[in-house]
């Protein structure tokens, strides 16, 4: 696959990436189903961090405007980035659409999400990674001219990776503590 193309179709992957990433999703959603009940706590917490998203995509999408279209060297392009374990766990339990797969890509390869105008992904359902990315451009712009903005920025991610990480443990607790449960019975 070249990178000199965009792609506004499906993702390219192969047969058997599209049906381990299916697999995965489909255990995980039951897994999840089964607990639903005892998941209350992680589902208000993927909801704040859903939210706290939502907060952080206007100043993102500006910076992106203004820094994307002029960039040697595009970070869909030159980093290599997947959905993690903490980004399966949002989707399914805000119910966001799961991505048709995995957002890897070789290194030097465009993220197989890249379209003509960017991300086709919306803002919640991209790699946390990409969501908290500031390039090194970006970086520049917030602190020199927006100093506050860059500090309630900073502070907003670190917010939101706590939260996350809270999500998990919240998960694992639940389910070992299920799983417990029922082992003694």
């Amino acid at each position: 696959m070249k990178n000199d193309s965009y792609r506004d179709s499906e993702p390219a992957a192969s047969p058997g990436e599209l049906c381990t990433w299916r697999e995965s999703n489909c255990a995980l959603a039951q897994l999840l189903a089964r607990h639903r009940h005892a998941l209350k706590g992680a589902i208000a917490t993927a909801e704040t961090i859903g939210r706290s998203i939502d907060e952080l995509t206007p100043l993102m999408v500006a910076l992106c405007r203004r820094t994307c279209r002029f960039c040697p060297e595009p970070c869909c392009i030159t980093n290599t980035v997947w959905f993690d374990f903490q980004d399966l766990l949002f989707f399914h339990l805000t119910g966001a659409p799961i991505p048709d797969c995995q957002a890897v890509s070789e290194p030097k390869e465009a993220c197989p999400f890249l379209g003509h105008h960017g991300c086709s992904q919306p803002p919640r359902n991209r790699p946390w990674m990409c969501i908290q990315y500031l390039c090194p451009a970006q970086r520049t712009i917030l602190e020199r001219q927006q100093r506050t903005v860059w500090i309630g920025l900073m502070d907003k991610i670190e917010f939101i990776k706590r939260q996350r990480r809270l999500m998990e443990t919240d998960i694992t607790r639940c389910i070992k503590s299920t799983h417990r449960i029922k082992a003694k019975r």
